[in-house]
């Protein structure tokens, strides 16, 4: 049986497609023509589009206050040095040393833990919220309003972000002087290094200790998966 191959007649309209004009309908002789399709609906003067904010740095002040307290933790590291003069703590190993650290950052972030309820961002985050509940809601104006309490959030974040490295930093400091325990002086060859002043030693274990257990976890991982290659070389 031979198959007719007949004209299309029409075209749908696939739903959330822009609707086709009606000179690209073909209409052959004979054929009735395609019904008129409407020309697009063009938006009304209310209707909101996607609005984007760029989201800006730290606050100025924040990062003045983070710097200013990490400062402090190295004056503190140096008086403590010329009033006290504690002895250096000796660790086993360099895997110890940086377990032993990793015990040091996470005892600092569980003091610090509860301060963080009064730093930045609380307020940001929850207009944020509530625009995106509005946005929910179709309430006018609220596209506009999210992305720029998004953009006020993010730049509050950095704020709180910088603040509590400085104050990591400069308290992780103030310890590890008056615990002896620098981190230069533990992975130097020989016990009596003196590179460097013990109050700069300090400064440098309060950078390490201050950002955080997440890669510091990341180095002892690294070194463990070191040691065991070597051990078991086949």
């Amino acid at each position: 049986m031979a198959l007719v191959r007949r004209a299309a007649v029409g075209r749908a309209q696939v739903p959330g497609s822009l609707p086709v004009p009606v000179s690209a309908v073909p209409v052959s002789p004979g054929l009735p023509s395609a019904a008129p399709v409407s020309p697009p609906v063009p938006a009304q003067p209310g209707h909101e589009m996607a609005a984007a904010v760029a989201s800006k740095p730290a606050h100025p002040w924040a990062v003045m206050l983070g710097l200013g307290a990490a400062a402090a933790g190295g004056l503190g590291a140096w008086n403590i040095n010329q009033m006290m003069s504690p002895a250096v703590f000796e660790v086993g190993s360099d895997l110890s040393t940086f377990l032993a650290m990793f015990v040091f950052a996470t005892a600092v972030e569980r003091i610090l833990e509860p301060i963080t309820r009064w730093m930045p961002g609380r307020v940001e985050q929850e207009r944020y919220e509530k625009a995106i509940a509005d946005m929910d809601n179709g309430v006018p104006g609220a596209t506009n309003a999210a992305a720029t309490y998004k953009a006020a959030m993010d730049r509050a974040r950095g704020a709180r972000g910088v603040i509590m490295w400085g104050l990591a930093t400069g308290l992780s400091t103030v310890l590890a002087a008056g615990a002896g325990f620098y981190l230069l002086r533990q992975i130097a060859a020989t016990p009596t290094w003196n590179g460097v002043p013990v109050w700069v030693d300090a400064l440098v274990t309060g950078l390490v200790v201050g950002s955080g257990t997440k890669p510091l976890h990341d180095l002892i991982t690294r070194m463990q998966r070191q040691s065991t290659s070597i051990q078991t070389p086949f």
